[in-house]
């Protein structure tokens, strides 16, 4: 309750003036209506009523007005990020990261996007300034996390993803956890985290889990609708991580799976 009121009060704070008073205003009209509601005298209930209804319908359309075009730096770089526009993305955060005033979730998303574009000496500089703000919230340590996973830092990967399950991760992160724990040639815990997992990814990120598991001898291989959906994924992850420990392990992983089936 108390972090709802402060976001509440935070996007007041952003209101134009004029808006901001014509709510103040709203609610304290409010007041007779409600007292008059409250008496019990049955004559001023209907008008009571009907005006208190008026002023809810105001206070409503004064908060759409408020809010119109809010759309965040954050909003439109996470808008990007989701679309794989990694340059559209890391162009917004930079600027706002420049201002000094990013919180933690924009600069985990700023080192998040790093990461996609291949920078990641930026990518952990960045999560590193988002860990020092929120050192126990699931976002920064998931990103972090990845990071060192595909820096081929696969022990420090595999802490870090664990502190962020610890902290109410999404159980998808066991997809990564389970990566990490695989390149370190720890099956058996791989086996059990990429199992968890599983229900929760979507066919790109499912590819590789059932392709992992396949190789430590536990289940059939990717069939080839899961190969079609995730192949050019996690190529494109090779080519683009192909100078870490974590590229050529992803190398390796992927010449267990027959391309062609696709």
């Amino acid at each position: 309750m108390g972090k709802l009121t402060a976001f509440l009060i935070n996007k007041f704070k952003a209101w134009d003036r004029p808006s901001q008073i014509a709510f103040i205003m709203t609610l304290v009209l409010m007041i007779p209506p409600v007292i008059a509601l409250l008496s019990g005298v049955q004559s001023l209930r209907q008008p009571a009523v009907v005006g208190l209804m008026g002023l809810i319908i105001s206070a409503q359309g004064i908060i759409m007005w408020a809010n119109r075009g809010m759309v965040t730096d954050y909003t439109r770089a996470q808008r990007a990020y989701m679309a794989g526009d990694f340059i559209t993305a890391r162009n917004t955060l930079e600027t706002l990261y420049q201002t000094g005033k990013a919180d933690y979730r924009e600069l985990t998303l700023l080192g998040n996007t790093y990461r996609q574009l291949g920078d990641l000496p930026a990518s952990e500089r960045v999560l590193s300034e988002a860990l020092n703000i929120h050192p126990r919230h699931y976002f920064p340590l998931y990103g972090f996390g990845r990071t060192l996973l595909v820096q081929g830092r696969f022990a420090e990967a595999q802490h870090t993803l664990e502190a962020a399950l610890q902290h109410d991760a999404p159980p998808a992160i066991h997809f990564d956890l389970g990566e990490a724990m695989y390149h370190q040639g720890n099956e058996p815990v791989a086996v059990v985290h990429l199992s968890q997992a599983l229900p929760h990814l979507d066919e790109a990120r499912r590819f590789m889990a059932v392709l992992l598991l396949y190789n430590m001898g536990k289940g059939a291989p990717p069939d080839a609708e899961l190969i079609a959906a995730g192949w050019a994924y996690w190529q494109a992850q090779v080519t683009l991580f192909q100078h870490t420990p974590y590229g050529e392990a992803l190398k390796g992983a992927m010449s267990h799976v027959d391309h062609s089936e696709s």
